[in-house]
């Protein structure tokens, strides 16, 4: 169960490589670790929907380590929000920053 839901969230995410089998709970949360190789032309993943076996659906937040540069108005990585090119074609007044520092593990 677990290896099809962790191929499942990396394919999602990115293009699965591997998964941590030793899933850690965290008071309410249970934590997997997912390795991805992610398309950094594209904005970072932050939720998915997904169906629980009692017919309940939950969303799963995703956090990400070693993140290095990124830009949280557009969610991609390789530059911040300085050299975003939503910067060129929008007026400041209508940025959303739809990611923020949550999606840091």
């Amino acid at each position: 169960m677990a290896d099809n839901v962790a191929h499942q969230l990396g394919n999602f995410v990115g293009e699965f490589i591997k998964y941590d089998t030793a899933a850690t709970q965290l008071g309410y949360k249970c934590i997997m670790r997912i390795r991805v190789r992610v398309d950094v032309r594209k904005p970072l993943k932050r939720k998915k929907m997904i169906a629980l076996k009692n017919g309940e659906s939950v969303y799963v937040r995703f956090e990400y380590e070693k993140l290095t540069l990124f830009c949280f108005l557009c969610g991609k990585l390789g530059y911040g929000e300085s050299f975003c090119p939503i910067r060129a074609i929008q007026p400041q007044s209508e940025y959303v920053f739809n990611w923020d520092i949550s999606l840091r593990a």
